[in-house]
């Protein structure tokens, strides 16, 4: 307790401090259950693997198109080939 001994601090800060950590320990503890003890089952990795190996893949083309064009919009300018330039200027 904040009374307790010789200690060079304020009684507020005692309680406020033990407001903190005990919101953290609750906190953590509601974390830990939310994450760590679900009751579903987990799912079988025969299943988990075939269902990856049907996903469809994403198009590298739309992907690369995708993001040269964002890279343009950040500088702001573009050449005629599509690739962007880049100002000297500092």
């Amino acid at each position: 307790m904040p009374s307790a001994g010789e200690c060079a601090g304020e009684e507020f800060a005692a309680f406020a401090g033990i407001g903190t950590l005990t919101s953290y320990l609750v906190l953590f503890i509601s974390f830990y259950f939310a994450t760590y003890k679900k009751d579903r089952k987990a799912p079988n990795t025969r299943k988990t693997l075939r269902r990856m190996s049907q996903a469809p893949l994403p198009d590298p083309h739309a992907i690369a198109s995708a993001s040269h064009s964002m890279q343009a919009q950040a500088t702001g300018s573009k050449r005629a080939n599509g690739a962007t330039t880049r100002s000297r200027k500092a």
